[in-house]
């Protein structure tokens, strides 16, 4: 695929600016003006982002009042609660969180999470029919249920009551339940707009601890462990508010007091502890695929049951933590082979082509997703992958690119499908087989008239730094950016003259591809994840241009200066 190196330019420090950034490489001022850093206000908010102050007031969240107020009557008349997830990192540490609270301020509650498979998506009209069952007069939906109008109508009718927490696209009929709290619902004056599910859900246990006597609100930083994971999961935003969030979070994760995730940890061997902070990578790489994997593979009730573990059940702790071990290694073998079988079927991709949708009935509907992110990395264009089922329904996933936002092209044609929801660069639908070709049809011509001319994937770079400027202190100031994520990215680096010592192929299948260069006093090692196809492009004594990320490496409780290539 054609590449176009982009360099950002550098923003020069105003004089209002001078002397703010004397405490940090240039190279890393230089960054944070490029992130809009260029005052102290703003500098103090990124750099020194504060829970207690940073955090905006859950009742600015339209229908928050009305979502509390009903909780508060269950838990007064000793009603039972379901509390109704969905099959993802951020929907089972959403609900993990929900349960978690109940518990704590005894409402009796049960939680339900749908199977991928037979159920999809959101709140179904067979769930409703159990969750009634079960004696439950309240259903507190979290990371889904704003797509549910016509389940939310049949709850209704069951004396079935609905609270929506969710932080999905909003359509233009909105459920009559109870409460909605979605911050992208039309004329909500929430101030940020891009929580993830289980944010949504923390706000609203922020909101009810405020109604609580009693009930220390300093215990609640206790579950921001999973809203890190939840929030990194879902690759939302991480500024404003989800940055002091996950922040906080991670620095919870560390010290954890969930068995679960203890037990995940060493099965995975993933170094985190209070000895190994964790960052928002290892979350991204390590944790969530591992939670994503159970709803992936089988149900993600065995993840939301890892989470759930009490302290005294390490043994079953343990059991969970490899069953989900063992599903995310199947899950990374099966999401390969679907994706053989994709690049087989498309075959060559030109410029004509401008969206990939490609179906099967074999292909496994939990990795599809994945597969969809992978095909759509790879070509730089959106894709749709989806599942044949046997009743002549068609489920699956798109994921995009900047230029081509899949929701709002799925609105616009919302009669096609029997389903549909998700965000600008992932979404979810479901369609019958007799309409899928018109589908086609109308996807093809929609990425025809956004994505004219040739489709070029940009590397934004955002600054040049020469060899003999990479150094480890320039690595840990990097740090103080972190977390690393949407909307606040791992700084690129530009280098040029970057000279080969030595070469290397890595990884059980030789994909990757390990560089040594000569650096100011000594070697710098580099690693190229998948670039292992061209080793023959390079041979020692080659000097070089390179896009890289630059972090230290831990391992075995050492620390050493890494470069990541991202192309050269």
């Amino acid at each position: 695929m054609k590449k176009n190196w982009k360099v950002k330019k550098n923003i020069e420090l105003g004089e209002h600016s001078d002397g703010m950034f004397s405490d940090l490489e240039p190279l890393v001022a230089q960054l944070l003006i490029n992130r809009g850093v260029c005052n102290e206000d703003s500098k103090r908010a990124f750099l020194d982002s504060d829970y207690d102050r940073d955090l905006h007031d859950p009742f600015l969240l339209s229908d928050m009042e009305k979502a509390v107020e009903r909780a508060l009557k269950a838990k007064e008349s000793r009603e039972r609660v379901c509390v109704y997830g969905d099959y993802d990192a951020d929907g089972v540490t959403s609900a993990t969180l929900l349960k978690d609270f109940f518990d704590q301020i005894q409402i009796e509650s049960f939680c339900y999470i749908p199977d991928r498979r037979t159920e999809g998506y959101g709140i179904n009209e067979k769930a409703i029919e159990y969750i009634k069952k079960q004696k439950a007069t309240l259903l507190v939906s979290v990371d889904c249920g704003v797509s549910n109008f016509s389940e939310v109508e049949s709850a209704n009718k069951e004396k079935l009551d609905i609270v929506i927490l969710d932080h999905h696209y909003v359509p233009e009929n909105i459920p009559n339940a109870v409460a909605v709290v979605d911050p992208k619902k039309t004329g909500d004056k929430y101030p940020f707009k891009d929580l993830a599910g289980v944010g949504v859900a923390f706000k609203f246990v922020q909101a009810l601890v405020s109604k609580i006597d009693g009930f220390d609100d300093q215990n609640l930083k206790w579950l921001l462990d999973l809203v890190a994971i939840g929030t990194i999961a879902d690759c939302v935003s991480l500024l404003g508010e989800n940055r002091v969030l996950v922040k906080y979070g991670l620095m919870v994760l560390a010290k954890t007091k969930r068995v679960g995730l203890k037990q995940l940890f060493n099965v995975g061997r993933v170094s985190i502890d209070e000895n190994n902070f964790p960052t928002s990578q290892q979350v991204a790489f390590q944790i969530a695929p591992r939670i994503n994997a159970a709803g992936r593979m089988d149900h993600a009730s065995t993840a939301y049951e890892l989470l759930s573990c009490k302290d005294g059940e390490e043994p079953e702790a343990r059991v969970l933590a490899l069953e989900v071990e063992d599903q995310n290694q199947h899950r990374q073998k099966i999401t390969k082979q679907i994706i053989n079988e994709i690049e087989k079927e498309i075959g060559e991709i030109d410029e004509n082509k401008k969206i990939i949708i490609v179906s099967s009935p074999h292909w496994e509907l939990g990795v599809v997703g994945l597969a969809a992110g992978k095909i759509t990395d790879k070509y730089n264009r959106p894709s749709i992958i989806l599942k044949e089922k046997e009743n002549d329904v068609l489920t699956g996933s798109c994921r995009s690119i900047p230029e081509f936002n899949m929701i709002e092209i799925l609105e616009k044609h919302k009669e096609l499908f029997e389903k549909y929801g998700g965000h600008s660069q992932a979404a979810g639908i479901s369609i019958k087989k007799e309409k899928l070709e018109e589908f086609k049809s109308v996807m093809l011509e929609e990425a025809g008239k956004i994505l004219s001319g040739e489709i070029i994937k940009s590397i934004d770079i955002d600054i040049e730094i020469s060899p003999m400027e990479i150094n480890e202190k320039i690595a840990r100031e990097l740090a103080m950016l972190e977390p690393f994520g949407s909307g606040n990215r791992q700084p690129v680096f530009y280098s040029k003259n970057l000279e080969i010592v030595d070469k290397k192929l890595i990884g059980k299948t030789e994909a990757h591809l390990k560089l040594w260069f000569k650096r100011s006093g000594g070697i710098i090692e580099a690693i190229g994840f998948n670039l292992g196809e061209r080793f023959s492009e390079v041979k020692a004594g080659d000097k070089i241009e390179a896009v890289f990320n630059l972090e230290e490496d831990s391992w075995n409780g050492s620390k050493k200066l890494q470069l990541k290539l991202i192309d050269f």
